[in-house]
């Protein structure tokens, strides 16, 4: 069994921890904002309160230990945050070792998506993977498990590779190779999925033509695949 798609569901996941985190503590603060701005609003004729600042004295203020309770849960926030986000970003640069997973070679040119296969299949501006299959174990040869490694080039100038709809992106560089990876588990071609239409961008200003470079993305049955890749 591959590892899951990682992409899509996992920047997701990290991304609502996010916004729940920012909703959290954005609201405790509004609250405790509004709050001490009506009870402590000032009063016509009211006197000072007896901890109101007074130039050139110091006085005891607030309560130290409140203060160091959210101070801690605060930077413990911060850093599970931190770390989660690391060890996403590290999973996510490092592709499975899984023996049944197709490789395909992206080189970026202006202004188009070249890939080409282990078998020297070639296409431009259309990405063929098969869809994830569950049945194809690291003891079973002859198939693909659905793991689809890229190594991403250029051969000109600098693009920056991507799929919106997993959620993944990697710079295509002259003389360097970057990896990603991903697992196709949603069948589909452009004329049924519409996220998969143009579904590989460019995500770098690479020149004139940078708007066109695009390429659709086909997630095919193993079957139909293997067919398509034999060339039978």
């Amino acid at each position: 069994m591959p590892a899951l798609a990682p992409s899509a569901e996992q920047w997701q996941s990290l991304f609502t921890l996010y916004i729940l985190a920012a909703v959290i503590v954005g609201g405790a603060v509004f609250v405790l904002f509004f709050y001490f701005l009506v009870r402590y609003r000032r009063k016509p004729g009211a006197a000072d309160p007896p901890d109101a600042p007074r130039l050139g004295v110091m006085t005891d203020r607030g309560n130290p230990a409140l203060a160091a309770v959210l101070t801690v849960l605060l930077v413990a926030l911060f850093f599970g945050l931190t770390i989660n986000t690391f060890a996403l970003n590290a999973f996510l640069q490092n592709p499975p070792n899984d023996p049944n997973a197709l490789y395909i070679d992206v080189i970026g040119f202006q202004w188009g998506w070249r890939f080409v296969y282990a078998n020297g299949r070639e296409l431009i501006g259309e990405l063929r993977v098969p869809v994830v299959n569950s049945t194809c174990t690291g003891a079973v040869r002859g198939c693909w498990s659905g793991t689809v490694i890229l190594n991403i080039t250029s051969q000109d100038v600098f693009h920056s590779f991507g799929i919106a709809v997993f959620k993944i992106k990697r710079d295509a560089i002259p003389g360097r190779v970057n990896q990603a990876w991903f697992v196709a588990d949603k069948l589909g071609i452009p004329e049924t999925i519409p996220e998969y239409h143009e579904a590989v961008r460019c995500y770098e200003l690479c020149g004139t033509g940078h708007a066109l470079m695009f390429a659709d993305l086909l997630v095919l049955t193993q079957d139909n695949f293997r067919d398509w890749y034999n060339g039978t």
